[in-house]
């Protein structure tokens, strides 16, 4: 007794390639469109990163203590990059949520960018020896990546 599984049908080569094409394609438009939100994002970190480069190197010339001048400095740029946000960089009216719950999120998501920027400068001057501000600018890099991706996906989403 033999089982007929039935026919699959098969896709030709061209039904594929112009299946990933479609793909590649829908994928490009959707990160060209984050182009013009991302530069005002990036616009705004500028602005922030010069509050807390500012507040960071005041600091650790007074106390001399890099990591707590680090903290206190991308605090201040927390504040700072909020306001700018919300009203440059992302459609806030658009979403469903209150002020109280983004600015909630908000800060939590730069509580993470926080605790990114206290790890790497503990670890790059603490374990590799690196100068405070060299520190500070991985650190600002790393951060930025990633709370770029949060802000955008799910505090002003």
């Amino acid at each position: 007794m033999t089982i007929d599984h039935g026919t699959r049908p098969t896709r030709s080569v061209a039904t594929a390639a112009a299946d990933v094409a479609e793909y590649v394609s829908h994928r490009l438009g959707a990160l060209c469109a984050m182009v013009p939100q991302f530069s005002r994002y990036a616009a705004v970190s500028a602005l922030a990163l010069a509050l807390d480069f500012t507040v960071f190197l005041g600091l650790n010339g007074t106390i001399g203590h890099p990591t707590l001048a680090g903290v206190a400095g991308y605090a201040c740029g927390i504040l700072l990059h909020y306001q700018l946000s919300r009203h440059y960089v992302f459609d806030t009216g658009a979403s469903a949520k209150s002020g109280h719950r983004r600015f909630g999120e908000f800060v939590a998501s730069g509580l993470i960018g926080l605790a990114v920027t206290a790890g790497v400068i503990a670890f790059a001057t603490g374990m590799l020896g690196v100068s405070p501000l060299i520190a500070k600018v991985l650190a600002a890099g790393g951060s930025f990546l990633g709370v770029f991706a949060i802000r955008r996906t799910i505090v002003f989403a």
